[in-house]
């Protein structure tokens, strides 16, 4: 009896995969099964892929975001302005207008 070869893949290759589970809809045994994948080590990166998803942030679309007037009201004139972000870490984000 031969043992199988081990097959190491990507987090991105693990998406694939259970991308490829989601839209077969089969079950998690018989998709293994089909695709000659260790049952317990599908699983353990479904779950794992789903833990990041979730940490993600919402994507954001142009509805989510709204435009700032940097015009000064009373004379009409461009006016400066600076954006400081202290980031966890001690990143720092500092953006001025030219």
């Amino acid at each position: 009896m031969t043992t199988p070869q081990r097959i190491r893949r990507s987090a991105a290759q693990w998406r694939e995969i259970v991308q490829q589970f989601i839209d077969r809809g089969l079950s998690a045994t018989a998709f293994c099964k089909h695709n000659e994948i260790a049952y317990g080590t599908f699983v353990r990166w479904r779950h794992k892929l789903s833990l990041q998803e979730e940490a993600l942030p919402p994507d954001k679309t142009s509805a989510d975001w709204l435009p700032i007037d940097l015009t000064d009201p009373v004379d009409g004139a461009k006016r400066t302005w600076e954006i400081e972000l202290e980031l966890p870490g001690g990143v720092q984000l500092r953006m001025r207008a030219a």
